[in-house]
């Protein structure tokens, strides 16, 4: 008898067949951490977490069984804040790896790789890889999937994260799901970016489509094959 698939959560592998019924796109937590370190006095630890815990509970007990969480670099991602809260609720946490900006880069990423001051490899492409196979920092934690965004244009940076994590997918086989703009039909420039890479459209989710009434440019988006 084949196994089925399993996806890796918070909590450890799950096989598909025991995902349940799937909110695919929810963030536990959404922060501006240098903010937040900056301005403790806005931000108690305890509290949030205990609050992500009553709400998170209270969307198992209407039946939900996973949630598919996005949240990435740019986003305050913490898989460690993410586990405690996991920790105490009866849910399949999904997490994401890959790089949520409509402008620029972290700093570290403006200096290292293919025409930047220090040059080198895609860094961004090996740090999505790692936390995909080996996990975040040590945690043991998976990713499951990879997360870019775009907004009203593409502009270089963002076409460079976008080009990045394509081959990240490339490398391992993880689905893409892509923050856009319906209004800007920008789900659009993000099908071309991937393409062009090799992605099979098949495997991306082109995020925020349900902002639009537009039968139009959702029915492009499907016939691309997302």
């Amino acid at each position: 008898m084949t196994s089925l698939p399993q996806v890796p959560t918070v909590r450890g592998p799950v096989a598909v067949d025991g995902l349940g019924t799937v909110l695919m796109h929810e963030h536990v937590f959404v922060l501006s951490e240098e903010l937040r370190q900056s301005i403790p006095e806005n931000w108690d630890e305890q509290l949030r977490t205990d609050d992500a815990v009553t709400r998170l509970t209270a969307l198992a007990e209407t039946g939900v069984s996973t949630i598919v969480d996005p949240t990435v670099i740019g986003l305050g991602r913490d898989v460690r804040r993410v586990a405690a809260v996991n920790e105490r609720v009866d849910l399949n946490i999904i997490v994401a790896t890959g790089l949520y900006t409509l402008a620029d880069v972290p700093d570290y990423f403006r200096y290292h790789g293919p025409g930047t001051l220090l040059g080198g490899p895609e860094s961004m492409t090996d740090l999505f890889v790692r936390e995909l196979t080996e996990g975040f920092a040590g945690t043991g934690i998976k990713a499951a999937f990879l997360k870019c965004a775009i907004e009203d244009e593409l502009t270089p940076v963002v076409e460079r994260v976008m080009r990045a994590v394509a081959q990240a997918h490339l490398r391992t086989g993880a689905p893409i799901t892509v923050h856009t703009s319906a209004h800007a039909q920008t789900g659009l420039t993000a099908q071309e970016i991937l393409r062009s890479e090799g992605v099979d459209l098949g495997a991306v989710v082109i995020g925020h489509s349900r902002d639009t009434a537009d039968p139009d440019y959702l029915h492009r988006l499907i016939d691309n094959g997302s």
